[in-house]
């Protein structure tokens, strides 16, 4: 696991990132919690959003071919992971059929809201204008990380970053209270992450990182 963590200058501000770049590896989204005693785990963090009690992910998901209906509130955009392949599209393209899809090849699917799509920044209105730490699930080039701000800010904000790095399409991650995560550094120690784990005993849902043994 490579993990970038740098300053950037946005207006007169600046802020930290830390990005999480995987190498031979697959992203899984699950809804138990993942044993940090898996070396086979590289990183976990959360991906859907949880309702209010009684607790359930928001939207339909999928997890190794198993899927969930619950209603959706405001999310624009989802995730599909079949084997190595990652995919972020907006909730309106194709979604059924992705859904379909991560049922019959046994892969994941969950929803979130829309940060970029094609270089372009989504609007994502419910998070107005308050600032708080930030978490994505972001693309360029072919490659999949894990963006977060170790700095409060605006989500336009973050998503102007996110454009200005390069990223093409990018999906939120829940946060707030819920922003628990960890990885596991270069000596297989466990790093926590996250500013605020008030909601963690609550968790429905974890995006996780596995290492990618059929690679080595």
């Amino acid at each position: 696991m490579e993990i970038d963590t740098f300053y950037y200058q946005l207006d007169t501000s600046n802020y930290t990132f830390a990005v999480y770049k995987p190498e031979n590896a697959t992203y899984h989204f699950q809804r138990t919690k993942p044993d940090s005693n898996n070396n086979n785990l590289l990183m976990s963090v959360v991906a859907a959003f949880t309702s209010k009690a009684p607790e359930h992910i928001v939207g339909t998901s999928v997890s190794n071919g198993k899927k969930k209906i619950y209603p959706t509130d405001a999310e624009t955009a989802y995730c599909l992971i079949i084997g190595e392949d990652v995919k972020i599209e907006s909730l309106n393209q194709n979604r059924n059929i992705s859904i379909e899809k991560a049922v019959k090849q046994k892969g994941d699917y969950f929803q979130q809201m829309h940060l970029v799509e094609n270089g372009q920044p989504k609007s994502c209105e419910i998070f107005k204008n308050r600032s708080t730490f930030r978490r994505a699930l972001a693309q360029k080039e072919g490659q999949t990380h894990i963006v977060e701000t170790l700095d409060r800010m605006t989500i336009d904000d973050f998503v102007e970053v996110l454009i200005n790095l390069g990223y093409e399409q990018a999906i939120y991650l829940d946060m707030g209270s819920w922003s628990e995560g960890w990885y596991r550094d270069s000596e297989d120690k466990i790093v926590k992450i996250g500013n605020n784990w008030r909601s963690s005993h609550l968790q429905t849902n974890w995006l996780v990182i596995h290492k990618n043994i059929s690679m080595k």
